[in-house]
């Protein structure tokens, strides 16, 4: 990448969070000009907004749309409007549907936190409208070593039902049932097999961030409360046959998922495997 030929000025909002100060370190290093607005900052969102050549907005998703009414209206001709937020119908949908906005827009979100490495890492890329600054950006991005993902913002947000909403619902439900039977974590650790080890360890690192992300998350992926239903749906279908010791039902529940896992059976016996191996 040519710094000197290509610098650009690249716009943060909510760049003292953790992954705008991420991404704000990394621009930097390459040769860009960074701004960052966030609570308590000398620049305003508005201001950073007029001034970038793309428009990064990485904000709680519960004031996203917030912010995105707020900048809109400065947001200078031709600059790109991106945002890292795990919802994206919402978000996307007001982006586009703005009077007098005909900027480039794309809907992004990171798969990694921002302790992570970027190389190898996956974000996915929900394109709006697009132009010169989003082909820039999509380079940009590949040069850090990450692999892009394009898909519409409704498929994005059906997978993050699964992917987020369903599995964070499924860990909390266990935390939420060792805390009422008031289970002695301790004694659990010591006993449990890695493989049950590594289950707890799921839920104690969901436990171990913010309640209110989390609850977003569930409020605004407008898939949440399908998949939550039929998470549910599934539980009492298999409640049903231990309080019962129905032995038959409870097995054909286990050979119909058996058969639905397919080959992801034995490629999870093989990772497991592995990560059983690197515990203590």
């Amino acid at each position: 990448m040519k710094k000197e030929n290509n610098s650009k000025i690249i716009s943060i909002i909510g760049g003292k969070g953790a992954m705008g100060k991420k991404f704000k370190k990394v621009l930097e290093k390459e040769g860009h000009k960074v701004l960052i607005s966030d609570l308590n900052t000398k620049l305003t969102n508005q201001e950073v907004a007029s001034r970038g050549d793309v428009i990064i907005i990485t904000v709680p998703i519960r004031v996203t749309e917030e912010v995105i009414r707020e900048i809109t209206p400065f947001v200078k001709k031709g600059a790109l409007l991106t945002d890292f937020t795990s919802v994206k119908i919402k978000p996307m949908e007001l982006m586009m549907k703005i009077d007098n906005f005909k900027n480039e827009i794309v809907g992004g979100h990171p798969l990694f936190g921002p302790t992570a490495e970027f190389k190898n890492q996956n974000i996915i890329l929900c394109k709006g409208r697009t132009g010169k600054h989003y082909e820039w950006y999509k380079n940009f991005l590949k040069s850090l070593g990450l692999e892009i993902i394009e898909m519409t913002s409704k498929e994005h947000d059906r997978h993050m039902a699964v992917i987020q909403c369903l599995t964070h619902f499924s860990n909390l439900s266990l935390g939420s049932a060792l805390s009422k039977i008031n289970y002695d974590l301790s004694l659990g650790e010591k006993i449990a097999t890695p493989v049950y080890k590594l289950r707890f360890y799921g839920v104690g690192r969901i436990l171990a961030q913010d309640s209110i992300l989390y609850a977003d998350i569930q409020k605004y992926n407008p898939f949440a409360k399908e998949v939550s239903e039929i998470y549910l749906k599934a539980v009492r279908e298999l409640n049903d046959s231990v309080k019962n010791n129905k032995s038959e039902e409870f097995i054909n529940i286990f050979k119909r998922s058996q058969k639905y896992f397919g080959e992801f059976k034995e490629k999870s016996l093989k990772i497991t495997d592995k990560l059983i191996k690197v515990m203590k």
